[in-house]
């Protein structure tokens, strides 16, 4: 009787050798002596013999079972081609009468016949008839790089180089932007074009121009800075206005309502305001100091803001707000009242707040730096503010402590007295102390460090 595999695909015995423990086709994990009988099952599924299917090593069985193409099994079925030959098995010594042979028949093997490369692999597909094999796509990508390589290198150098050029200057314009250097600024509105030349700007500074823009546009909000002192608030007011070509006007602190609308003296005389003179003839307006500003003084603001006209006492008739005029207003606070630093800052009136945008304006460190042009002196300054706050001791060491000091050290005043004068201020020894003593810590780069080391040295 002939030994036939109880599998009528390959794919069926590789799928029950794979249930009973075999490895995943393809995933080159190595057949052992523990799943070998299961891969035996599949060669002789795929037309290998039984017997040459027992003499193949641990390596060959492996190399077959993972070679998804075939061609393994193609070279072993052409291989040590077995004859046939019955096995015959005689009782010696057997106290039973003998009994006949049992011969178990065996296929023989197709007589082999040579075949060109792709006859082969036509042959044996006939007989796996497997799915379709994926593509390799990395030998094919392996194969195209070393042959078109040099030619796709010289079609590509050009446009990669003129990419790299491009990322440089977008990187350079970056820069530029995010560390206050120079560069220069179009602006278009209403179809007006104008450029400002190279200037030291806050990375914001674009921000605040749009806001400052559409704050004409029907319930539209007003910009308002909120930062620390010396942040470069009244700065940036100063540029917007130049950007828009206009004249830039400005009040401190309001101690009343005249300082805006102006007065009349005991003669009849009219006194105008800097705030007249942008709302009637057009210009940007700066009402800095807004939250130290008396509140009703801010609240007269508001009919001008929402209705764009005010009245005056020079004249019965209002004012109507010129269609270039423009505010901007500056605080340390956020309009809620005193902080443990600004203690003289009033809460505001929230019909006030509510006419403003806020956009938190902080201290550039950068920009500090390129002001300063003394990065050993301002990199200390920095490294003070930073320690101060750390310690919630309420000191304020802004901006203005780098430029004042890199002014007096180019003037080669002493390191303690400018020290003195541009950052302690008077501050009791012990704080000052507490803040010297954590500096190191603080420094915003290690590169700093040795600056640091060496200027507090002087």
């Amino acid at each position: 009787m002939a030994r036939r595999s109880k599998f009528t695909t390959p794919d069926a015995a590789a799928a029950w050798a794979i249930s009973k423990g075999a490895p995943a086709r393809g995933n080159k994990w190595p057949i052992t002596s523990a799943t070998r009988g299961l891969v035996k099952f599949w060669l002789t599924a795929s037309g290998i013999s039984s017997e040459r299917a027992g003499t193949l090593t641990l390596a060959e069985m492996t190399e077959a079972w993972h070679d998804l193409t075939g061609a393994t099994l193609l070279r072993l079925a052409a291989d040590t081609p077995v004859t046939p030959s019955p096995i015959i098995t005689e009782q010696k010594d057997n106290p039973m009468p003998m009994q006949e042979p049992i011969i178990f028949d065996r296929p023989a093997p197709r007589p082999a016949q040579p075949l060109d490369q792709d006859a082969r692999m036509k042959a044996l597909l006939e007989i796996l008839n497997p799915a379709t094999p994926a593509l390799d796509e990395a030998a094919i990508l392996e194969i195209v790089t070393r042959n078109m390589g040099a030619t796709i290198s010289a079609a590509t150098t050009s446009a990669t180089e003129m990419a790299r050029l491009e990322l440089e200057d977008l990187l350079t314009e970056a820069r530029a932007i995010v560390n206050g250097a120079p560069r220069t600024l179009r602006i278009e509105i209403a179809g007006r074009v104008k450029e400002m030349g190279p200037a030291k700007r806050h990375p914001l500074f674009d921000t605040l121009l749009t806001l400052a823009v559409i704050s004409k546009e029907p319930n539209a909000l007003h910009p308002m800075l909120v930062g620390p002192a010396g942040s470069g608030k009244t700065t940036a007011a100063q540029q917007v206005a130049e950007a828009l070509g206009l004249s830039f006007y400005s009040n401190g602190a309001l101690t009343g309502a005249h300082e805006l609308t102006g007065y009349k003296d005991a003669a009849g005389a009219y006194h105008g305001t800097p705030f007249r003179q942008a709302f009637e003839h057009g210009g940007v307006y700066l009402a800095d100091e807004m939250d130290r500003s008396d509140p009703a003084a801010v609240l007269s603001l508001n009919s001008a803001l929402a209705n764009r006209f005010m009245a005056f006492p020079d004249q019965a008739e209002p004012v109507r707000a010129h269609d270039q005029f423009y505010i901007i207003a500056a605080c340390n606070t956020f309009g809620r009242g005193a902080d443990r630093i600004y203690i003289g800052a009033n809460q505001m009136d929230g019909a006030s707040l509510d006419r403003f945008g806020t956009i938190t304006w902080d201290y550039d460190e950068e920009l500090e730096r390129a002001i300063a042009d003394d990065d050993a002196w301002t990199a200390y300054v920095q490294a003070a503010r930073a320690a101060a706050a750390d310690l919630k001791i309420r000191h304020v060491i802004s901006p203005r402590a780098s430029y004042y000091g890199a002014i007096m050290r180019r003037a080669k005043l002493s390191f303690d007295f400018v020290a003195e004068a541009a950052i302690w201020k008077g501050l009791d020894r012990e704080q000052r102390e507490r803040i010297i003593a954590r500096i190191p810590n603080r420094v915003a780069t290690r590169a700093q460090a040795p600056i640091i080391h060496a200027i507090a040295a002087e």
